[in-house]
């Protein structure tokens, strides 16, 4: 089929062993047979983002654009080297905050040191929180995501809580939704009240979530 494939694929492929053969090909497949077919989406197809972010905010959900970030060597060998927004990041996260988006959400193994600092750095500049999403693509990745274990990136894991938190919340009361005006929080810092709500989530009963809101003595 006159598919290239790098030097790393071609012996995971010839390996009569490999448990991960399906995957591997499927991705080799994958990054270089979907630009022949894949076809980018007009106007007519998509809904404007000033509508669909307004319209999350509106209904007390958390609108959030996902960082893809230029990619060199693809970590699950499903995607060839691209590039994406990083050459105006600069510029583009700006006009996120201005649109109405509340957070940003990256996936930590996907991206580079380099790329993540200078997107952090972005989100504390302009008020946006953080969101950790890992996909999952081959059998070969790990569900494990050691690199949320190290200082600069256990804010995600609060972050994490503090979603679930304001999902039980806000369905009980809008007013408790992490980034309503009313929020009786609303008056701290994005980090104080990401805190507040990552402790709620963390008490939350499983068993009875629906109890969350007797946990909201903190937020008055």
């Amino acid at each position: 089929m006159q598919i290239p494939i790098p030097e790393k694929l071609k012996e995971v492929l010839l390996d009569l062993n490999n448990p991960h053969y399906a995957y591997d090909l499927l991705g080799v497949f994958k990054s270089a047979l979907v630009p022949d077919f894949f076809i980018l989406s007009g106007k007519d197809e998509c809904i404007n983002v000033y509508d669909a972010v307004k319209f999350a905010n509106d209904i007390g959900a958390i609108p959030a654009y996902a960082y893809l970030g230029d990619v060199g060597e693809s970590p699950t060998g499903d995607k060839k080297a691209e590039k994406f927004e990083d050459d105006y990041l600069d510029e583009l996260v700006p006009e996120l905050k201005k649109i109405g988006f509340k957070a940003i959400t990256y996936m930590p193994p996907r991206n580079t040191r380099a790329q993540l600092s200078r997107l952090q750095e972005l989100c504390r500049a302009n008020g946006l929180m953080e969101i950790s999403g890992v996909d999952i693509n081959s059998s070969r990745q790990s569900f494990n995501c050691p690199i949320l274990l190290e200082p600069e990136f256990n804010h995600l894991s609060d972050a994490a809580w503090a979603l679930i938190a304001h999902e039980k919340l806000a369905a009980e009361n809008p007013k408790l939704g992490l980034f309503h005006p009313e929020n009786p929080l609303s008056f701290q810092s994005l980090e104080e009240r990401i805190e507040i709500y990552s402790n709620i989530g963390k008490r939350i009963d499983h068993r009875k979530p629906e109890e969350a809101i007797k946990l909201t003595g903190e937020l008055k």
